[in-house]
C-alpha cells in the first residue's frame, strides 16, 4: 500500500467521521454540537479566528494552489 493511499484513506475517514458528527448533532436528543455550532464558538475568541483562517490557509496552499 502506498503512502498515497494511505493518506487518502485518512482523510476519507476524517470526512467520514465529520459527516457522522453532523447528523449525530442534528438530532434533538443529543449534546453534541452541528459544525456551524463550534465554529461559532470557535470564533469568538481572536485566537480560534486566526486558527481558523491558518486552517484556510493551509487547505488552499495544499490543495487548491496546484
Amino acid at each position: 500500500m502506498s503512502t498515497r493511499t494511505i493518506t487518502v484513506i485518512g482523510f476519507v475517514a476524517v470526512i467520514a467521521a465529520l459527516v457522522t458528527l453532523e447528523i449525530l448533532g442534528r438530532r434533538k436528543i443529543g449534546r453534541i454540537p452541528t459544525l456551524s455550532e463550534w465554529l461559532g464558538y470557535v470564533m469568538r475568541a481572536r485566537t480560534g479566528r486566526a486558527l481558523i483562517l491558518a486552517g484556510w490557509l493551509w487547505l488552499g496552499w495544499h490543495y487548491f494552489a496546484r
